[in-house]
């Protein structure tokens, strides 16, 4: 049937109206199309299972991929049998480990409880876990693969390059940007540990501790994350500690303090449920974040909720919506236009349903309103801000209506209505933390915030990249949502690690301007001597030709990895061999939701590996008592019989320092002393608990669903309504004007391009960009419908966005697996039939695409019928997309590596949340030959 649709028009350059074939019928019984949790989860785990066992093989796969079995696929939809790998090693040192281990998936940061199935002292499946109250027995194809990845391509004993970098004498590498057998030599741990003792010591004794840095990981426990955090401040005196959290979640992070007064979501999954709304901003949850998006779109099956989602592209979730509900799903196609499209709405709210407007909840819990509602009245209607938003002004007011009847509900019936999901996408804006910021202003406008069922949650794009905001783990941050600066805190957490609260104290005065992209500029500058990178990789960070590998070529490394061939790997100087998730002795991680859970393991890793907590204690002790502290009193922790450290231990650390804090979770303590139930115990029988747990009723009681508004049931919590000061929510009005914009962004693009050019020494640009909301950089849109070889080769007229794709996480694990290597084997860009015509190219073929700072190549996928695997997004247009999760899937070896796509990428960073934009390159394509 054809229907007559309000729509933006498929171009980045202009909008209308036009009318849309419509290519399905929409159900008259919203389950008609079948897509509920569980038929859903259990076809993608089924179809995806087909592909690896050999159901159809593919010739365009790669060769190298993991050899299967051909597990029954009913078993492996279920996680009941395992699908086997390439057994590299053999079986750790024990060969019997217990069965069904309680952990938390390694993956994404919606946290789906795993039971690791073992089999004779070996990993060899996951199974969902049925008792969770995340995933309910349900678990995406990445988590029930991720036991494939676990014994390919491990190191097994300590790695010294033979012409190391060595800082106290002088001397530079020349191999760097290498990792063949040729560069390193094998060596003892004890050797190992003498040279980063020797090395980082004596840095710190010629340079200072905030000349060492160290760029950790959302994929290690909360345990070692803590322990890194006082290894680095406490021991070190480093404020230059960084994490790959920098690159997925700060933004949101700093909207949070700014309006709320401390970071994470105030909100539950059980939210969901109750929903009147849901809405997603640079979030495709079906893509990023499965679980969630099967439980949303099953609440719309069963209640018809109306769903937004603002996404350049029209991604799985914006179909999958459609198919449950077209009648009742939006989708705004805008680049970069969030905030004024916030604004308007506001605009809209207030002039067109002034019911929906919860002014007694702004007069008494908010401040700032006043100068918030009189700006979006005056300049923000949908007409004024069209070219900025490329919304037909007709169908933002649809959805504004839509946003306003959900509202008017939840207020009524005291829980619901709208709930507002943002990704990683969405704070990658050297804007992020006004994107949020503007969300929370919107939210608050219409009361959608402190009751069930409503507020703003932001998806953490690992498993537990909320444990490392929450430990500190970050540039001028102490644990428990608290900066360096709040001197009683400080001592409160010196005594608590017990370190010198001078040596803590003199931490505050370092700085690390421009956090991750900053400690990579300094390092370039020679300021900063040394890096300790740890289960995090450095392809993740943005300009890799002309800032990052620069620096690291630079720098003394130490590299604590699991895999021989790791990126990290071509400029490390120590390489010390890991265990890895599954293999642990145990800790936790906490999902997006507060929650703590276990993350047990068969403590049986492969021999000659070491945990990253073990790691951090030993060298950490001996680095201490080589600058005249107390090693062994920082780190009391004692090794049990098998070996290793407990974790427990450092996580008892972890609860008593928490008491007096707004994420106090010292009530588990009281439970353990009352009841006799320990510490993990108390998380394996609540299947988690979600933070915070100040008192023995809360933590009995699984902790805290909601934050805010009271909805703590806290006796004596130490704060008011929201976390600020004053116990309010603060608004800020954040804008977007373009006015202007060339020159700001010309000055940008000097990052990158130009030798000398920091952008630490240009903050009040970086200022100017963010406060007027605009992009990195621009297309040349006036080359953008000639042929590839016609567009000069200083013209780039078509925006790149990077981002991620269903099958693969990050870019390590899933590309070593062979069942989700095989279901998406090679680097894809996404691209318009149109655009394709233009340029000349045809589905299938490979292109470069280029930037001012870099290229990679990838095979052309135009269409939901491309060739090309996955093929399931369209996009408008002007705008391309690739995922970054494959970046080293064809070799991390730089002389064979052609689909790095952090080549491309802008270093320019918010100034606040130091968050990096992937999402708006300007590029040009190019043909390559067959």
């Amino acid at each position: 049937m054809t229907k007559k649709t309000h729509t933006r028009d498929e171009d980045t350059r202009h909008y209308g109206t036009k009318e849309t074939e419509v290519l399905r019928e929409p159900p008259s019984n919203p389950h008609a199309t079948g897509l509920t949790r569980r038929s859903f989860s259990i076809g993608a785990a089924i179809a995806s299972a087909g592909v690896a066992c050999g159901g159809g093989k593919d010739p365009r796969a790669p060769k190298n991929v993991a050899k299967n079995s051909g597990t029954p696929l009913e078993a492996v939809a279920h996680g009941k049998q395992p699908m086997d790998s390439t057994d590299a090693f053999a079986p750790p040192v024990s060969d019997s480990v217990p069965n069904n281990i309680l952990a938390q998936c390694p993956y994404c940061g919606v946290g789906c409880g795993t039971l690791i199935q073992t089999e004779k002292g070996k990993i060899v499946g996951m199974m969902p876990d049925p008792k969770h109250p995340t995933n309910m027995g349900l678990q995406c194809i990445k988590g029930l693969a991720s036991a494939e990845a676990i014994y390919v391509d491990r190191l097994t004993k300590p790695l010294v390059r033979k012409d190391m970098t060595d800082i106290l004498a002088g001397k530079v590498s020349k191999t760097k940007g290498r990792f063949g057998d040729d560069v390193f030599r094998e060596a003892t741990w004890e050797e190992v540990d003498e040279i980063i003792v020797k090395q980082i010591a004596g840095i710190v004794k010629q340079h200072g501790g905030n000349s060492v840095g160290l760029y950790g990981s959302g994929q290690l426990p909360v345990e070692g994350q803590w322990l890194e955090n006082v290894f680095m401040k406490g021991i070190l005196g480093s404020n230059t500690i960084e994490a790959n959290a920098r690159m997925c979640m700060t933004s949101a992070v700093t909207g949070y303090f700014k309006s709320l007064g401390s970071d994470t979501p105030p909100t539950s999954y059980e939210d969901i449920e109750l929903a009147d709304m849901v809405t997603h901003w640079g979030h495709n949850a079906r893509g990023a974040h499965p679980i969630v998006f099967w439980r949303i779109a099953d609440h719309k099956a069963n209640k018809g909720i109306p769903t937004l989602v603002v996404d350049p592209r029209r991604t799985g979730t914006v179909q999958g919506y459609e198919e449950v509900n077209a009648e009742n799903s939006y989708h705004f196609s805008t680049i970069n236009g969030d905030i004024a499209i916030h604004n308007a709405l506001a605009h809209v709210l207030l002039k067109d349903h002034p019911d929906a407007i919860a002014w007694d909840f702004l007069k008494l819990h908010t401040t700032g309103w006043e100068e918030y509602v009189k700006a979006v009245t005056e300049r923000y209607s949908p007409e004024q801000v069209q070219h900025i938003t490329m919304i037909e002004p007709g169908y933002l007011r649809m959805v504004a209506a839509k946003w306003a009847e959900a509202s008017i509900k939840g207020r009524k019936n005291g829980k619901g209505g709208v709930l507002s999901f943002w990704g990683i996408g969405y704070n990658q804006h050297i804007h992020g933390q006004n994107n949020t910021v503007s969300l929370i202003n919107l939210m608050a406008l219409t009361g959608n915030i402190g009751r069930p069922g409503c507020g703003p949650f932001s998806m953490t794009g690992q498993p537990n990249a909320m444990g490392e905001r929450l430990t500190g783990g970050l540039t001028s941050r102490l644990p428990f949502n608290q900066g360096i600066n709040n001197d009683a805190w400080r001592d409160h957490i010196a005594d608590s690690w017990r370190v010198p609260r001078e040596r803590l104290a003199s931490v505050a005065k370092e700085a690390n301007p421009g956090m991750a992209v900053g400690m990579m500029e300094r390092a370039l500058k020679g300021d900063v001597k040394a890096f300790f990178l740890i289960y995090a990789t450095h392809i993740d960070l943005p300009d890799q030709y002309n800032l990052v590998r620069p620096a690291l070529a630079k720098t003394f490394n130490v590299v604590q990895e699991i895999y021989r061939h790791a990126p990290n790997n071509l400029y490390a100087d120590v390489i010390l061999p890991a265990a890895t998730w599954g293999e642990w002795v145990g800790g936790t991680y906490i999902q997006s939701e507060r929650r703590f859970y276990v993350c047990d393991g068969t403590a049986n890793p492969i021999p000659g590996t070491k945990p990253d907590m073990d790691m951090v204690i030993d060298k950490g002790i001996a680095i201490a008592n080589a600058l005249g502290l107390e090693g062994e009193k920082i780190f009391p922790y004692k090794k049990m019989e098998n070996g290793f450290y407990d974790p427990e231990d450092v996580f008892r650390d972890i609860v008593k320092a928490s008491k007096g804090s707004d994420a106090d979770i010292s009530g588990m303590l009281e439970v353990e002393a009352r009841d006799g139930v320990s510490l993990y115990d108390q998380i394996r029988n609540h299947r988690g608990i979600q933070w915070p747990a100040p008192t023995y009723e809360i933590a009995k009681q699984g902790g805290t669903k909601r934050r805010y508004m009271d909805q703590e049931n806290w006796e004596g919590k130490p704060y008011g309504g929201f976390r600020t000061a004053d116990g309010k929510l603060h608004i800020h009005m954040c804008e977007q004007n373009y006015e202007g914009r060339e020159q700001i962004i010309a000055e940008m693009s000097r990052a990158g391009t130009e030798k000398d050019f920091y952008l630490i020494d240009n903050l009040d640009l970086l200022k100017k960009a963010r406060d007027n909301g605009l992009t990195p950089e621009l297309p040349d849109f006036e080359f953008a419908e000639k042929r590839w070889d016609q567009v000069p080769k200083d013209k780039y007229p078509y925006w790149v966005g990077l981002g991620v794709v269903y099958e693969h996480f990050h870019t390590s694990k899933t590309i070593r697996s062979g069942t989700t290597k095989r279901l998406v084997p090679e680097m894809y860009l996404e691209m318009h039939a149109d655009d394709a015509r233009h340029i000349g190219v045809e589905d299938g073929e490979w292109v470069r695409v280029v930037t001012r700072r870099g290229f990679y190549e990838a095979r052309a996928s135009i269409g939901l019928d491309s060739k090309v695997k996955p093929a399931r997004n369209t996009v408008p247009r002007g705008y391309m997309f690739s995922p970054w999760n494959l970046s080293v899937a064809d070799s991390a070896d730089p002389e064979k590596n052609r689909w790095l796509v952090n080549g491309v990428s802008h270093r320019a960073f918010d100034p606040v949340s130091g968050q990096a934009d992937f999402k708006k390159l300007a590029a040009r394509i190019e043909k390559l030959k067959a």
